[in-house]
């Protein structure tokens, strides 16, 4: 093996590792910023944190930006394939804003009131939940209703020991799935989920 192609290993393995400090940090950023103190009048409300927003605009305005600037100063590697990524990382920025601004849900004894992206809200009674289950590799909550209504809640958002109390207290015991009780048992007590990394265990519902 080469020198030169020794060192071509090195940078990347050297640009992996800053990449994976760089989501490590982010990913601490959120999951402290989801746990702030709030007034009280939001004590029951689940929403996204500020570092959501930010988050999404940066993804965006980097990815488009890149793809801005790999056409206008074109080289040798710039194709309609590499442009396509490009702008395909920056639109997966777009569910993250708009998930920011929808997902404004109220907790009260009785039930959710759930915001959406796409299309109308809705209401969600605690005794009507037939399945609640955590999804470890999407990282959301997943609630479904008697009559089908769906409703995921991110672990990004903020209030998830608030909703986890209230749905432990209120919602029927058997529609709790096995492998997410202890999940909520643990949000409920101010440790919900980590935003980051793989599943830690097989026995979690994906």
């Amino acid at each position: 093996m080469t020198i030169s192609a020794v060192s071509a290993d090195n940078r990347v393995w050297l640009q992996w590792m800053l990449w994976g400090l760089l989501m490590g940090l982010v990913m601490g950023w959120v999951a402290r910023s989801r746990s702030r103190p709030r007034h009280a009048g939001s004590a029951q409300r689940l929403q996204h944190p500020l570092s959501t927003l930010v988050i999404g605009l940066a993804c965006f305005l980097l990815f488009a930006v890149i793809a801005v600037i790999s056409n206008v100063f074109a080289n040798a590697t710039t194709s309609w394939k590499t442009t396509t990524i490009f702008v395909g990382f920056a639109l997966l920025a777009l569910p993250i804003l708009g998930d920011y601004f929808a997902a404004r849900h109220e907790l009260s004894e009785e039930g959710l009131r759930y915001g959406r992206l796409v299309g109308s809200g809705g209401y969600m009674r605690w005794p009507e939940l037939k399945s609640v289950r955590f999804s470890e590799a999407m990282k959301w909550f997943r609630l479904e209703s008697q009559s089908g209504k769906v409703v995921r809640l991110s672990v990004m958002l903020m209030g998830l020991p608030t909703f986890a109390q209230l749905l432990l207290a209120h919602a029927p015991q058997q529609s709790i799935e096995k492998n997410t009780l202890p999940v909520l048992q643990n949000t409920a007590e101010g440790n919900p989920p980590s935003v980051w990394g793989a599943p830690r265990d097989s026995g979690y519902i994906h």
